[in-house]
């Protein structure tokens, strides 16, 4: 676990987003404030980069916005499909638990991935997110910024589908009720 001082973000983008939600929670009072609260055009410098998450169907995490970065970085516009589709088989279970726990518990958190691309890129991201509350209490809303960091390879392919993606790094974010234990 990290305080929020002491993350470091890379990505001004990720700072931006952290900075923003914060600024939400002390206006709106809340401890996690709510998603109808939350307001795109005071991000529109990064919108591009946002994803939101929505966790209310058990073992789903259905994509409800994916920026245009994001849509471009991927071929396909991901929006209204499952999230653990695009992770490999394997990691779907652990994937989906770790948006769970920054929803059920909640907190926020920060993850430095590798992503692989059929097309042959491969670079490194950083991403943070955070809950966001339902207007009927519940926490199962996440909003998520995905930057890239570094291309590593880039090879030329029409084909941009995500093939693997790799966590070198995970840090909880304490938003007032702890953080869990990292797996």
């Amino acid at each position: 676990m990290k305080s929020v001082s002491s993350l470091g973000f890379t990505s001004p983008r990720c700072q931006r987003l952290h900075d923003y939600w914060w600024e939400l929670k002390y206006s709106c009072g809340q401890t996690v404030p709510k998603k109808s609260d939350f307001n795109p055009a005071a991000i529109k410098d990064i919108l591009s980069h946002i994803l939101i998450h929505d966790l209310s169907k058990p073992g789903q995490s259905l994509l409800r916005l994916a920026g245009t970065g994001i849509v471009d970085r991927l071929g396909f516009d991901p929006t209204g499909r499952d999230y653990v589709e695009f992770v490999a088989e394997d990691r779907r279970d652990a994937a989906y638990n770790e948006l769970y726990k920054v929803a059920s518990f909640p907190c926020g958190m920060r993850v430095i991935l590798e992503g692989r691309y059929q097309s042959g890129l491969v670079h490194i991201s950083e991403s943070v997110g955070y809950p966001l509350c339902s207007d009927s209490g519940d926490y199962h809303f996440l909003v998520f910024i995905d930057d890239v960091l570094e291309n590593i390879e880039r090879h030329q392919s029409p084909d941009k589908q995500l093939n693997y993606s790799k966590v070198n790094q995970r840090d909880y974010i304490d938003i007032g009720f702890g953080t869990p234990l990292s797996d």
